[in-house]
Formats: C-alpha cells, structure tokens, sequence
C-alpha cells in the first residue's frame, strides 16, 4: 500500500457580499408573514382584474385604468387637496368624539349613579343607524363642516365611552384599595390609579373609533358636503367616472393607514410610555 497524503486545507468563513448581507438583514426584519400578506394583495388585484375583464368597464374599472386615474388625480393637486379637507373634519370630530366619551366615561367611572344615568343615552347613540344620525345633521346644520363632524363625533362618542368604563372595571382592585388604605385624594385617585389603568383602553376604544369615523366622514360627505373625498367620491359616480370612482376608494384606504401611522399609533406609543413611567 502506497501511503496516501491528506492535505489540511483551511477552511475560511463564508462571508456575504454586501448587496447579499443588506438583503438577508432586511429579510430577517420584515414580518414573519409579510410573504403572505403580499400573497393576498396579489390575489386582490388578480380577482379585481379578472372581475374588470369579464363586466363592462362602466361597472368595474381594471386596476390599471384606476392607476391612471389616481395618478391624474395626483399630478393636478386634487387628491392633496380634498385628502387634506377629510383629515381635518376627520381628526376635530375625534378628538371631540374621544374628549366627550372619555370625559363622560371617567364620571360614570366613579359614580354609579351617573352610569346608570347615561346608559340610556348611550344605547340610544348606539342604536341610532348612521344614516339617520346624518339625515338630522343635515336637517339641522345643513350642508358643509359641521354636520359631517356632528355625525363622526356622535358615532365615536360611545365607543370611547364603553372602553373607558371597561378600562375601569377591568382596573386592579388591589390597588384601589391601596390608595383607600394611603387615604388617596380623588385627584391621585385619578392620576395614580385608574388614568395609568385605563389608558391601553381608551386608546383602543378611540382606534375602534377611528375605523368607524373614517366610514362616517365619507358617508357624509356623500350626502352633505361640497368638497373632500366623499363629494369627489359622489361626482365621479354622478358622471360615470368610474376609474375615478375607484381611485377615490383607495384613496379612503390610504387614509385609514396614514392616520392609523400619522396618529393613532403615535399616541399610542406616547400612552404606553406614559404607562410605563407610572408604574
């Protein structure tokens, strides 16, 4: 047997170039299931081009003739200008849909009796179809500003409402007695205890609130208003424009992202830092 030489050949480690390296870190930050999140866009789109290629394009506009239409809307200023129109109605009419429901739900919170006293308001604001609660607004505003921000600060009311009365109920009670036994004032009562352990609540309740309200400012500007989203949305389907038309509904989605990004989870952030500090 002749012998055999084996030759230790060193080993290097195996290192990325860049492009790979920024790729694999951009991979490993994205959501585990962004794949298939992009999956269901795609099955969006091809359902909605298939839906265009087999109805009249007066029915249903393909996704690249709404493209086209959006991109018009865009480079002539329009979309900024109505978009900006609807934010503003949108964001006044919560936050004095969110100041009345937390406000009121705060005093229901302490007393039972004005719980019991506001009940039936409540079930009735909940009751009430939107469609009515905007008819009143236009009988009694007429068409512009305040009877779309009427309707959405009526709808968001009670929900702010409810989850700030859940946010108390569901509070610690080892901790309210706590601050009976340190004699609390109603005031630390307020900013010690229960503001820290209802805030998640509340700003889930104004979130909830927000999705509705986005609905509700269009609908009334559907039906009442000379300007925003919801007019162009009507205009487009009154001449048949229905690119347009469609271009118009993404836009309604684009802004329930830009104020869930622009500021309901910014103010969220903020509450739970809040929390956190106080704790």
């Amino acid at each position: 047997m002749q012998p055999t030489l084996e030759r230790n050949i060193p080993t290097l480690p195996v290192t990325l170039p860049r492009p790979a390296a920024g790729l694999k870190k951009i991979a490993a930050a994205c959501p585990a299931y962004l794949g298939w999140h992009l999956a269901g866009i795609g099955l969006l789109l091809l359902g909605w081009q298939l839906l265009a290629m087999t109805t009249h394009n007066a029915i249903v506009a393909s996704p690249a003739a709404t493209g086209e239409a959006l991109y018009q809307l865009i480079i002539s200023g329009q979309l900024v200008v109505e978009m900006a129109i609807t934010v503003k109605r949108l964001l006044i009419a919560l936050m004095l849909g969110g100041a009345v429901g937390f406000g009121l739900g705060v005093l229901a919170g302490f007393s039972r009796a004005c719980r019991a006293l506001l009940e039936p308001v409540r079930w009735v604001m909940m009751t009430l179809p939107a469609i009515f609660i905007a008819i009143f607004g236009l009988l009694w505003f007429g068409v512009g500003d305040t009877q779309v921000i009427f309707l959405v600060t009526v709808i968001a009311a009670p929900v702010v409402y409810l989850n700030t009365l859940a946010g108390f109920d569901s509070l610690d009670q080892q901790l309210i007695e706590m601050g009976r036994v340190y004699r609390f004032s109603r005031w630390q009562f307020l900013t010690d205890i229960y503001l820290p352990g209802i805030g998640f609540n509340v700003i889930t309740g104004l979130t909830l609130a927000a999705g509705i309200g986005v609905r509700a400012v269009l609908m009334a500007e559907v039906l009442g208003a000379a300007d925003g989203i919801g007019h162009s949305f009507n205009r487009a389907w009154t001449f048949l424009k229905t690119p347009e038309l469609f271009a118009w509904m993404l836009v309604s989605l684009l802004l329930m992202a830009l104020l869930e990004l622009g500021f309901l989870k910014p103010l969220r952030r903020a509450v739970m830092r809040w929390q956190q500090q106080s704790t």
